[in-house]
C-alpha cells in the first residue's frame, strides 16, 4: 500500500480527497494544518508523500515544505503543493519552498493521480539509489577496516629492533593510504654482517603492498643452507652470503611482469660487515644513497644506473663497494620524500643530501623523524602524495682487538656508481 499524507484545512476537502484516492488505491493519513502533518511524520516514517494545502492556520503549506524539506530533516519526502492559485509566483514560490510539484485546486482527478504515480515512482528510485549507496557505504567501511587492519599487519612487518651488531639503525616509514608499496627492512646475515634494504614498488593500494610484502617474505632468510641471500656450499660454513647484485637478480628473475601483472619494483640492497665497515650494496632503479662522512661531516651520492626489478628479462645488476670508518652513516630513501612538492618546487635529492648534514649532531636514532618532520614544515602539509620510506645505518666502529683493514674499492666500482 502507498501510503500519502493529506493536508488541508478544509475538512470536506480532507474527506473529498481521501475518498477519491483510497479508491485509486492509496492509503491516505490526514492533518489538518502544518503542525499536525509534523508530528504525523515523525510518528510514522513509513509515509514518504505528503499531498499539502498551501494557506492554511497555524502552519501553512510553504513553511511546512520548508521544515520537511531542510538538510536537517531526517528523510527524503516527495511533495507536492496544492493552490488555488495557478500565476507564475506561486508555481515559483512553491517550487523555492522546495516542493516537487504543483497543482492547482481544480485539477482534474486524472491529472492529479497521474502527478502521483510519477511522484511514488520518483520516490522508488530515490529509496532505491539510497539502498545501493547504503550497500555500498556498508561495503566501503568493510573494505577501509580490512585496509587498515592489512596496514597495522605491514606495519608490523617493519623491524623492531633499533640495533643490529656492529650498527645503530632508524627509519620511518609513512604509506600515502592506508597501506603502501614501500617496504624496509634488515637483518643480521651471520656474525660479520648485517643486510639492509629499501624498495618502492610502483603504484599504490592493495596490488603494489601484496607484492612489497611478498618481497619482504622472499628476502627474509628461511635457511642457513640456502635462500635469496645465502646461497648452500659444500665447505663449512656450509653457505655463502650473495653479493647483492645476485639478490637483485634473483629477484628479477622472480618478479618478472607478465601480461597480467605489470607491476615492479626500485630496490637499494646492501650488506655491511660490522667487523671491518667494507659495505657492498647494488641498486636496480631507485635513488642514490647518501653516504654521510663522520670525520668531516660531508656527504655524497653512491648509486648505480640500472633498471627497475620486475620489468625486463635481460637485466643485469652489479655490485659496488665501498669502506665505511666509524660512525659513517649511509641513507637510504624511496621518492615520496625527495619529490615532495610545494607550489612547483620539489624537495630534491639536494635537498635531501643537505637535510641530513644539517641533521649530523642529532642522535642516529631520532634522525629520520626529524629529516621527515622537516620536509613536512618545508612543503607546508603533514601529508605526502606517495609513500615515504626512510632508513638510515650507522657503523659503529671496529670492535675491540680488531685492527682497521685497508680502505679499498672493488674493480667493479667506477666513476658512473657515483654521483
Amino acid at each position: 500500500m502507498k501510503n500519502i499524507l493529506l493536508v488541508d484545512d478544509n475538512r470536506t476537502m480532507l474527506l473529498f480527497m481521501e475518498k477519491v484516492l483510497s479508491k485509486r488505491g492509496y492509503e491516505i493519513t490526514t492533518a489538518i494544518d502544518g503542525a499536525q502533518a509534523l508530528k504525523i511524520l515523525d510518528e510514522r516514517p513509513d509515509i514518504q508523500f505528503v499531498l499539502s494545502d498551501w494557506m492554511m492556520p497555524e502552519m501553512d503549506g510553504i513553511e511546512l515544505c520548508h521544515r520537511v524539506k531542510s538538510s536537517d530533516y531526517s528523510r527524503y519526502l516527495f511533495f507536492v503543493l496544492l493552490s488555488g492559485k495557478d500565476d507564475q509566483q506561486s508555481i515559483i514560490s512553491g517550487i523555492n519552498a522546495g516542493a516537487d510539484d504543483f497543482v492547482v485546486k481544480d485539477t482534474h482527478v486524472d491529472e492529479l493521480v497521474a502527478r502521483i504515480k510519477a511522484g511514488f515512482r520518483t520516490l522508488e528510485l530515490h529509496n532505491e539509489i539510497t539502498n545501493k549507496n547504503n550497500q555500498l557505504d556498508s561495503a566501503y567501511a568493510t573494505m577501509k577496516k580490512d585496509l587498515e587492519s592489512a596496514g597495522d599487519m605491514l606495519k608490523r612487518l617493519l623491524p623492531s629492533e633499533k640495533k643490529l651488531s656492529g650498527v645503530e639503525l632508524s627509519y620511518v616509514s609513512i604509506p600515502s593510504a592506508q597501506i603502501g608499496g614501500d617496504m624496509l627492512g634488515y637483518m643480521q646475515l651471520d656474525e660479520d654482517n648485517v643486510g639492509f634494504y629499501l624498495l618502492d614498488v610502483a603504484g599504490h593500494g592493495v596490488s603494489s603492498a601484496l607484492m612489497s610484502f611478498s618481497v619482504q617474505q622472499s628476502i627474509a632468510i628461511n635457511s642457513d643452507k640456502g635462500s635469496i641471500v645465502k646461497s648452500a656450499t659444500s665447505e663449512p660454513p656450509y653457505y655463502r652470503l650473495n653479493e647483492p647484485h645476485e639478490v637483485l637478480k634473483q629477484l628479477n628473475d622472480l618478479y618478472l611482469s607478465d601480461d597480467q601483472n605489470l607491476l615492479y619494483f626500485t630496490m637499494a640492497y646492501a650488506i655491511l660487515n660490522v667487523k671491518t665497515g667494507k659495505m657492498s650494496f647494488s641498486i636496480a632503479g631507485h635513488p642514490p644513497l647518501v653516504w654521510l662522512h663522520g670525520k668531516d661531516s660531508n656527504a655524497e651520492f653512491i648509486g648505480q644506473d640500472s633498471f627497475v626489478v620486475g620489468a625486463f628479462d635481460f637485466v643485469e645488476y652489479e655490485s659496488a663497494y665501498v669502506q665505511l670508518e666509524p660512525g659513517d652513516k649511509i641513507w637510504i630513501y624511496s621518492d615520496g620524500i625527495t619529490e615532495a612538492e610545494k607550489g612547483t618546487t620539489q624537495f630534491s635529492e639536494d635537498g635531501f643530501k643537505n637535510a641530513v648534514v644539517e641533521l649530523k649532531d642529532h642522535p642516529t636514532a631520532v634522525q629520520t623523524e626529524l629529516l621527515v618532520n622537516r620536509v613536512k614544515d618545508w612543503q607546508q602539509a603533514d601529508q605526502f602524495d606517495d609513500d615515504v620510506s626512510v632508513l638510515v645505518v650507522e657503523w659503529i666502529g671496529y670492535p675491540e682487538g680488531e685492527k682497521p683493514c685497508n680502505t679499498r674499492l672493488s674493480t667493479k666500482v667506477n666513476a658512473q656508481f657515483f654521483k
